[in-house]
């Protein structure tokens, strides 16, 4: 019997999980390739406290509550931060020539060995859980990252070179990436202040404050990344941008910087994407059912336009290639206009925009209709010349994906109507619009039902539930009280009288009226059914939703 169905067959017979949790688990780990214990808990399944008993049970392990620990820094710096990181793994206290090391898997033998050869010392390995591990290791090496970040003498920019131990400021740069990309934050900002650098990430879509170094750091670790990027250093006040790769865990990530000069020094940006974010079919979106089945169906379209809207961050590349691999056949030819390409598609050509030499949407898209395609994706329609070219492709027997900036869905008609479409070809065309935002996703190890604010029942006027279920701030979820995001999905299918609405102008107000009679749900409705079910919060609706009419 394996190591994971051992682990399951524990946790079943503890009572801790049903089998048909268990199940389910099994099958995504099956896709995912995620350790079962974390696949359980991501889902809410298992309790963290419950999952460290029952391995310390099946690995006859001491545990090891590292939020009740002071870490010696000395036992700390004897296992580099990678390899503790890689391996989940926290050395913690020195006690004569036995090191006590925190690890969350202390069954592993090999391991073991690993850490007695690299050390020198005895080890005495402790159970402890993943995320206090890299909770301990964030506390531990931030503090001594920005000890390290503060020579009497600035490190020359010149010496900010690639190499892993050029500087101080390269391994500071570096350490500053790996956990950015560990805590799965999609920006990582360097914002100078008039004293100090301010780091922060944004996790789940907001920012969190990451670490301070010092000011005369940081031009050095701006360097480093600069030059990665193939940025000029010594340009400091004009904007840039730039790419570059970066390998953690094994995995490429590619990284986007933009950089340009403010008051107190020059502020940098750096997006970050990841190889798998945007690989999920239609099923993992998270649509619930109604909405799934009416994408569903609009994505098999043989013609027509079908456009999805948000704000930057909310999804939309994600959404769109969900649909290009739920539809793909080699029978078709597939072709995608992006800027940039965010991740390849095996059988798809794609096609970054290059404005710098005169290619934008507008000339790539007429291009690309040269060249035979079934199903065309354009990255943003975000010009007038892009949209008539978008939907005159989709009037002659194309299938046409797109993104836009809209509100709502329904909304969306009026903008392209002010981008200058013309109603008739819009009611020649349209076969959907989706509207998405991304909310944070309540900690399933520490959410708890209680009853709704006063201000929270205000803007909810009159429809609010009982109540909603809140994260109280764990270990698990960096006392934020959030793992994770959920999507919000509002889904419009066109039939013969809305694009009769369309074609006549009679305007939004006469849409809604008829979406309303079709019982169409709101982004704002979908957003309530996510926190009668517990998934979100009413403050992550009025964040991510405003005043957003129902």
């Amino acid at each position: 019997m394996s190591y994971r169905s051992k682990l399951g067959e524990l946790l079943l017979r503890r009572g801790y999980i049903t089998e048909e949790q268990l199940q389910d688990a099994l099958r995504e780990q099956a896709r995912t390739g995620e350790r079962l214990g974390q696949v359980l808990l991501r889902r809410g399944y298992l309790k963290e406290e419950d999952l460290v008993r029952a391995l310390a049970t099946q690995q006859q392990a001491e545990v090891v509550h590292l939020g009740q620990v002071e870490a010696d820094p000395e036992a700390v710096a004897l296992v580099d931060d990678r390899f503790a990181r890689k391996h989940l793994v926290f050395p913690y206290r020195l006690d004569g020539h036995r090191l006590y090391v925190a690890m969350a898997n202390p069954g592993d033998l090999k391991l073991i060995d690993e850490l007695r050869y690299m050390t020198g010392r005895e080890i005495v390995p402790q159970l402890a859980s993943d995320s206090e591990i890299l909770h301990a290791l964030n506390r531990a090496l931030g503090r001594a990252t920005i000890e390290e970040a503060r020579p009497a003498n600035p490190a020359p920019l010149e010496e900010a070179l690639p190499e892993p131990e050029a500087s101080p400021a390269v391994r500071t740069a570096d350490a500053l990436l790996r956990d950015a990309i560990a805590a799965g934050a999609s920006d990582l900002h360097l914002d100078p202040a008039e004293h100090q650098l301010v780091v922060r990430m944004r996790v789940d879509g907001v920012l969190q404050e990451l670490r301070r170094l010092s000011k005369d750091e940081a031009p050095a670790v701006v360097a480093r990344f600069k030059i990665l990027a193939g940025l000029d250093i010594a340009e400091r006040r004009r904007p840039q941008d730039g790419h570059f790769s970066f390998v953690y865990e094994g995995k490429r990530h590619e990284v986007r910087i933009a950089s340009v000069g403010t008051l107190w020094g020059e502020q940098v940006v750096l997006r970050i994407i990841y190889p798998t974010a945007v690989r999920l079919g239609l099923e993992q979106l998270g649509m619930f059912r109604p909405e799934l089945e009416k994408f569903s169906k609009l994505v098999r379209s043989p013609h027509g336009i079908l456009f999805v809207t948000g704000p930057t961050g909310s999804g939309k590349t994600t959404t769109l290639y969900a649909a290009l691999e739920h539809i793909y056949t080699p029978q078709r030819n597939f072709i995608t206009i992006e800027d940039p390409v965010e991740f390849p598609l095996e059988g798809v050509n794609q096609i970054p925009v290059q404005p710098r030499i005169g290619l934008g949407f507008a000339q790539v898209l007429r291009a690309a209709l040269r060249l035979d395609p079934d199903v065309i994706l354009v990255g943003e329609v975000r010009d007038t010349e892009t949209l008539d070219t978008a939907l005159r492709a989709a009037l002659t027997g194309h299938f046409v994906l797109a993104t836009l900036h809209a509100n709502d869905a329904l909304s969306a008609v009026s903008r392209l109507i002010e981008m200058g479409a013309e109603r008739y070809l819009l009611a020649s065309t349209l076969r959907g619009i989706v509207a998405q935002r991304l909310v944070r996703r309540v900690c399933p190890q520490c959410g708890e039902w209680r009853p709704l604010t006063e201000e929270e029942r205000w803007f909810l006027s009159g429809e609010a539930p009982p109540k909603e279920r809140r994260g109280q701030g764990c270990s698990y979820c960096r006392n934020t009280g959030y793992t994770g995001r959920l999507g919000l999905y509002e889904v419009f299918a066109f039939d013969r009288e809305s694009l009769r609405i369309v074609g006549e102008g009679e305007g939004e107000p006469a849409l809604r009226a008829y979406a309303e009679k079709i019982e169409h749900r709101t982004l704002r409705e979908i957003g309530l059914l996510q926190v009668r079910e517990g998934q979100t919060t009413v403050e992550e609706l009025m964040r991510v939703l405003g005043m957003l009419e129902a």
